[in-house]
């Protein structure tokens, strides 16, 4: 079989990634006091890039469809998503504890992933939280004090 060609892996895309003064990333936060197995991190950050691909799709697509004005922050976190679509891709998965999550929910719009807890965990805990594209330098301080996940 063979493999499908990476569309975003080119020498443009490199360079641009190179050059990023101040990088578009987003961020993935687990929930490290659940002490999921790397099989389930990975699944649960899955399904929050699988959340943000369709909320993206559904705003972008109102904003088009209903021909309305969205809300100015509305705008702006679909402008900035397609200059981070069009260059880097950037992610950074950090760890977080329940607090955390509380912390960065109400400070954030954010994709919430609760789990089934069909394996692991019980039903409904809160397992990934993704943010929308942001620039670092607009990082907010719920999310800077937070360690990469390890």
């Amino acid at each position: 079989m063979p493999i499908e060609p990476n569309p975003f892996d080119d020498e443009r895309l490199a360079q641009v990634r190179a050059e990023q003064g101040d990088p578009i990333i987003q961020y993935f936060i687990v929930r490290t006091d659940l002490e999921m197995s790397t099989g389930k991190i990975g699944a649960q950050i899955a399904h929050g890039a699988e959340m943000f691909v369709l909320g993206h799709q559904i705003l972008h697509r109102h904003s088009i469809e209903e021909m309305t004005p969205l809300k100015p922050e509305y705008t702006a976190i679909l402008n900035i998503t397609k200059e981070w679509l069009d260059g880097s891709f950037r992610k950074v998965v950090l760890g977080g504890k329940k607090k955390d999550f509380e912390k960065i929910i109400s400070e954030l719009p954010v994709f919430l992933v609760r789990d089934a807890g069909l394996t692991e965990v019980e039903p409904n805990s809160e397992t990934v939280l993704v943010t929308w594209p942001m620039r670092k330098s607009a990082q907010p301080k719920c999310l800077s004090r937070l360690q990469t996940l390890k």
